[in-house]
């Protein structure tokens, strides 16, 4: 899918060991907590075979981080090394924060999943969309999955009146809730503006993600990147294509939902940071995507589940029929939820009732209620020819991670 488809240190010696971050070929450090060793060598791997520069990994398990480790280069000229406190843009990844906080809200009972979108957004109900409900926008059912007559340019999505306005007058490309496509980048204006009218405070959707979300869970979660942040922000690289790219000149669906590549070092402006693009401009590291997913389905250390088990079993629950096409992606098929990637048979990281969400070239985050633990990879090479399958960086990873997980049952 080579298309731009915006896919807390221990420190007790007992359990975990501190990083040796002397290899000045791969600057890997972090912790790793006794048992999980082998994951430090998978990801310093990963570095020194040159399939990624800099990235970040963390893992969760039974509300503890197991594994949280960071390494490589900050930027393509490796100047400087990727460190602890180094943020990552992670284009789709950033859908799975949003539909946590559209979840927030249906827990407060400030949304519901089978109301009409009209209930809470009037505006919304022109040209065919009337009848569209809350749980079509989130599992990609809107009909919305482009912006019509724009000249595809990152930088006409930096104005979010502007958008919105053209999204309420829009004529729906499909009745919605007939079929779903993937929503690149509308599903987070839609959802975001969902949430921007139900809540108490009228916060914009980055302001709710950070307060009920990051703060809550002692994370760094941005959408819209205060401008102070901006020199943590590692640069995206984008990976030299090894092969001839593929037939999405044939869908002109495709070509009206994605931007063009040239767009793609677009996301490296400051500017494009500091706006809120909710479901391709999300700014964080692993430490705090695992965290946050490891807070959706169980006791963090030092807090409480955000979301309860009710609220977490409605978001996840799949919302697309068996062997329903994509209308966008055509040949990949996609299962959502509320948002949620429900994965199956294209990615199926962690046993049944794993949900998540990946994002363009790598990143990726997720949970798996059944062996309550989450995972979370970031990374600035952006690896596009991958994205159709299990991304070889964190493949090998996943199944150490399976290894172990299993071992320790076993031994239980």
């Amino acid at each position: 899918m080579r298309f731009i488809l915006i896919g807390f240190a221990i420190v007790s010696l007992a359990i975990s060991f501190k990083i040796d971050s002397s290899n000045v070929n791969c600057n890997v450090g972090g912790t790793v907590q006794k048992g999980w060793e082998s994951l430090r060598d998978l990801f310093q791997q990963n570095l020194e075979n040159k399939i990624d520069l800099g990235a970040s990994l963390a893992v969760y398990h039974r509300g503890e981080l197991v594994v949280n480790l960071w390494g490589g280069w900050f930027d393509k000229q490796k100047t400087k090394p990727y460190e602890k406190d180094t943020l990552q843009l992670v284009f789709s990844t950033s859908k799975g924060i949003v539909a946590t906080a559209i979840a927030l809200c249906v827990q407060r009972g400030l949304l519901n999943y089978t109301d009409m979108v009209i209930k809470y957004w009037p505006e919304y109900g022109q040209n065919g969309k009337e009848n569209t409900t809350v749980a079509d926008i989130m599992s990609h059912r809107a009909g919305l999955p482009a912006l019509r007559n724009t000249n595809r340019s990152l930088h006409e999505y930096l104005d979010w009146y502007s958008v919105i306005h053209k999204l309420e007058k829009q004529e729906p490309y499909w009745v919605p809730g007939t079929q779903h496509g993937y929503h690149a980048y509308t599903y987070g204006w839609l959802a975001g503006e969902l949430v921007r009218r139900v809540d108490i405070k009228q916060r914009t959707l980055g302001q709710f993600i950070r307060n009920e979300i990051a703060k809550q869970t002692q994370s760094e979660f941005y959408i819209g990147l205060p401008e102070q942040y901006e020199p943590r922000v590692s640069p995206i690289v984008i990976k030299a294509f090894e092969k001839p790219v593929s037939n999405v000149e044939t869908n002109s669906l495709l070509q009206e939902t994605l931007l063009p590549y040239s767009e793609l070092d677009g996301f490296n402006d400051p500017k494009v940071h500091q706006a809120e693009i909710p479901a391709a401009n999300g700014i964080t590291n692993a430490r705090s995507v695992a965290r946050i997913y490891a807070s959706l389905i169980g006791d963090l250390d030092t807090s409480k589940r955000l979301l309860n088990e009710m609220t977490i079993k409605k978001a996840t629950k799949s919302n697309t029929p068996d062997n329903e096409p994509d209308q966008v992606l055509m040949n990949i098929p996609t299962i959502f939820g509320m948002g949620f990637m429900t994965y199956g048979s294209v990615f199926n990281p962690l046993g049944p009732g794993t949900f998540g969400h990946n994002g363009l070239g790598g990143s990726i985050g997720f949970a798996s209620p059944s062996l309550n633990l989450s995972f979370a990879y970031v990374t600035n090479l952006l690896d596009l020819e991958s994205s159709t399958v299990i991304d070889p960086r964190i493949k090998p990873i996943i199944d150490k991670i399976n290894f172990i997980v299993n071992n320790q049952n076993k031994t239980c």
